[in-house]
């Protein structure tokens, strides 16, 4: 019993075991080609893939990215990340919440507000609001340093990960030093 499931770019039937796996509980990421929810619902419900919408709703996160120019380079961006509520019933479309939105103007990230996904870890961890509010800063932090230390390779990633949940603390206190070193 895995306690992650990575899939590559999924295409067609292997979308069906992916998402059977979500439904009863696993941690999935998975990939695909689409430029907004709707195109990832069309994309999944028909040929190849055609999953039933009620699988769909065990989705709860999509992050949307697509290629743009910043300066005179051509980067990888997310634009959206967006949460998936479940399916209404009356229309039977996906309910979402957009959580962040990049701004491509001061290249950075717009938080709108809300998160569900953030309510049911405060209350899955008895946390507060400042609580999660730091732990995200702490972990944001962890990401930026990875990037600055050119952190790519899966193992060191995983590592990286372990450490800090070994010790939080320490690990901090590590990428604070060289961070803002």
């Amino acid at each position: 019993r895995p306690q992650y499931l990575v899939v590559g770019e999924v295409r067609g039937q292997e979308a069906f075991i992916l998402f059977q796996a979500m439904a009863t509980g696993h941690t999935t990421y998975s990939t695909m080609h689409a430029d907004s929810v709707r195109s990832i619902v069309h994309r999944l419900e028909n040929p190849p893939i055609n999953l039933p919408r009620v699988l769909l709703s065990a989705l709860n996160m999509v992050i949307l990215q697509s290629q743009v120019m910043l300066g005179d380079r051509m980067v990888r961006k997310i634009n959206k990340i967006v949460e998936i509520l479940g399916v209404d019933p009356d229309t039977n479309d996906l309910i979402t919440n957009t959580v962040y939105e990049w701004e491509p103007a001061g290249d950075n990230f717009k938080f709108l507000g809300h998160s569900v996904l953030f309510e049911k870890i405060m209350d899955r961890k008895n946390m507060s609001t400042d609580e999660l509010k730091e732990e995200f800063k702490r972990r944001t932090e962890i990401v930026q340093w990875m990037v600055k230390k050119n952190v790519r390779h899966y193992k060191d990633v995983a590592s990286i990960i372990a450490a800090y949940h070994k010790d939080p603390e320490g690990m901090i206190k590590k990428v604070r030093g060289e961070l803002y070193a």
